[in-house]
C-alpha cells in the first residue's frame, strides 16, 4: 500500500504541474503552431498573409497559373469569409505586384497568365482580436474567365498573427 502510495503522490504532482502550465499559457498550441496560407491552384497564394489590425485588412500575394487571362469579380457578393472575418461588410481591392490598381469586374483589367498580384481583404472587425492575437479564417473570392464570361469561386485558408 506504502508503494501505491508513492506512485500516486508523483502522479498527482506531474498532473498539477501539467495543469499550471496550461493555466498560464504555454502550453496553447495557438501560440505553437506556425502561419500558413493555402489557396491552391489554378490561382495559388506564393506567400503567407500579412494582417493588419489597423484597417482590419488582410494581404494575399496570388500568382494566376490558370493558364490563361483572367479577372477578378467585383466584390459585391462575390467575396465572403468565415471564423475571425465576419462576411458583412467586406471588400477588396487588387493591385499587381508594380502597385498599379487593377479594376474589378467583368470589364476590368485582365491578369495575364504567370503574373502576379495581391488582394486586399477588409473586414469590419476581426471578432474583437487585437495585434500580437492568431487569426484564423477561410476566405472566398471569385475571378471571371474572359474567355467564356464564367465566374468561379476559389477559396484558402489563412493562419496569421495579428499586427498593428
Amino acid at each position: 500500500m506504502e508503494f501505491l502510495m508513492t506512485y500516486g503522490w508523483a502522479i498527482l504532482v506531474v498532473l498539477a504541474a501539467i495543469g499550471a502550465l496550461a493555466y498560464f499559457g504555454v502550453l496553447s498550441p495557438g501560440k505553437l503552431l506556425p502561419e500558413r496560407t493555402v489557396f491552391k491552384a489554378p490561382i495559388p497564394s506564393i506567400d503567407n498573409a500579412i494582417v493588419y489590425e489597423t484597417g482590419y485588412s488582410i494581404e494575399i500575394p496570388f500568382r494566376n497559373n490558370k493558364g490563361e487571362s483572367i479577372r477578378i469579380a467585383d466584390a459585391a457578393g462575390n467575396v465572403s469569409a468565415n471564423g475571425d472575418c465576419p462576411t458583412a461588410g467586406m471588400g477588396l481591392t487588387a493591385e499587381f505586384t508594380n502597385g498599379t490598381d487593377i479594376t474589378l469586374g467583368t470589364s476590368g483589367h485582365t491578369i495575364p497568365n504567370g503574373e502576379s498580384f495581391l488582394l486586399t481583404f477588409t473586414c469590419t472587425n476581426f471578432g474583437g482580436k487585437t495585434a500580437g492575437d492568431k487569426f484564423k479564417s477561410d476566405l472566398t473570392f471569385a475571378y471571371i474567365t474572359p474567355s467564356t464570361g464564367q465566374v468561379r469561386p476559389h477559396s484558402g485558408a489563412v493562419d496569421a498573427e495579428i499586427l498593428a
